[in-house]
């Protein structure tokens, strides 16, 4: 009855981890987090179809995949994937992250090899050798997944993320501590030769489970930008390596509150918006919020993109400055202070604004008084 029931997990855990490599493989922007996460995924399904293959042809011969120490990658991939994502967010670029990431997986080359020794020894569960071998593994997982798991939560606390990325990172580390929770009672209880993988397969199936929900939710809201239509181009053409178009209720009201507050703080408070050539990367820079959540934010919040909401600002400032002077300023000065870097740009939003150019605004106030 066990092994029937291994065998329904691992396949439904299987076909899950394979739908969302496809969605993350096709549906999602090139970045190194998901380059990363394509690796992983792919990784992720190879392990099921190693453990299902070894509970069919060796069945009798438990070590096989009782001493497999591949649950060892998790952890350490969980915790890659979010320096990747936390560079991402704060526009960092470094190229010897790969040599850094290596030494998180020297745990499971090493156990690996031990491994691949002893099979080759065609040792029983009942030795010595393998008994202290697995209680190694044991205890080398629990320290991964309480200590990965709490510098994850170190690590998201530091950033603005989407409400869904944050559900999916917290429910992964909360399958972290489950499972070390169960390699701590597995050891203290001394069932280390008698455990059957059963609960360690659920934790899998329910990793897959949090993973497929997430790439479910994505495809909900998400859809590739076609750059063929000159409209598209106009759209991205803040940042051309977005290619993602977000819908309105991709990001939650709570985020985008959060957002606001951060976002008005810089342009507002610290007057931003009149420095010259401010652009969306200076404040992504600033405000350490992802450049297309940004584009989204603005568009949902404002109903207007970054630049146009910029030069609304200072379109407003202009009218103020005018009236602080008593309209005692050439229009070209004022449109550098105002942070317009030509006079043709200053005068194609004021009037996009106002309906006519500067001039013509001026002249018509002081007929009217």
């Amino acid at each position: 009855m066990e092994f029937y029931f291994n065998l329904v997990v691992l396949t439904a855990a299987i076909i899950l981890g394979s739908i969302s490599f496809i969605v993350n493989n096709k549906l999602t922007a090139s970045t190194k987090t998901q380059q990363l996460l394509n690796v992983f995924l792919l990784f992720f399904v190879l392990h099921l179809v190693i453990i299902l293959c070894s509970r069919l042809l060796w069945a009798d011969f438990r070590f096989v995949h009782l001493g497999l120490p591949l649950n060892s990658v998790y952890a350490p991939t969980f915790y890659c994937c979010l320096v990747l994502l936390s560079d991402e967010v704060h526009k960092k670029t470094q190229e010897s992250k790969r040599y850094y990431f290596a030494l998180h997986f020297i745990p499971t080359l090493v156990l690996l090899g031990f491994y691949f020794l002893l099979l080759n020894q065609g040792l029983d569960l009942n030795s010595v050798e393998v008994y202290r071998y697995l209680l190694v593994l044991y205890f080398v997982e629990v320290i991964q997944y309480v200590g990965y798991a709490f510098m994850g939560y170190y690590k998201i606390n530091k950033l603005v993320l989407n409400n869904n990325i944050r559900l999916l990172i917290l429910r992964v580390m909360w399958i972290m501590i489950f499972m070390a929770l169960v390699s701590l009672g597995i050891v203290f209880y001394n069932n280390i030769l008698h455990y059957d993988l059963s609960v360690t397969y659920l934790a899998l199936l329910c990793f897959a489970i949090v993973i497929f929900n997430y790439y479910m939710v994505r495809l909900k809201y998400v859809k590739m930008v076609s750059i063929s239509d000159p409209t598209d181009k106009e759209k991205i053409a803040e940042d051309p390596q977005v290619l993602l178009k977000y819908e309105k209720s991709k990001l939650a009201d709570d985020v985008l509150s959060a957002y606001k507050i951060k976002v008005e703080q810089i342009v507002h408070d610290n007057q931003s918006f009149l420095k010259v050539n401010f652009t969306l990367d200076d404040l992504e820079q600033e405000s350490k919020i992802a450049k297309h959540h940004l584009s989204q934010f603005f568009s949902t919040t404002y109903g207007m993109n970054f630049n146009a909401y910029i030069n609304k600002l200072r379109v407003e400032h202009a009218k103020k400055l005018l009236e602080k002077k008593d309209f005692d300023i050439s229009v070209s000065e004022l449109g550098d202070e105002c942070g317009f870097n030509s006079r043709t740009s200053f005068f194609r939003a004021f009037k996009k604004y106002e309906g006519v150019s500067p001039s013509e605004y001026i002249t018509n106030i002081l007929e009217n008084r």
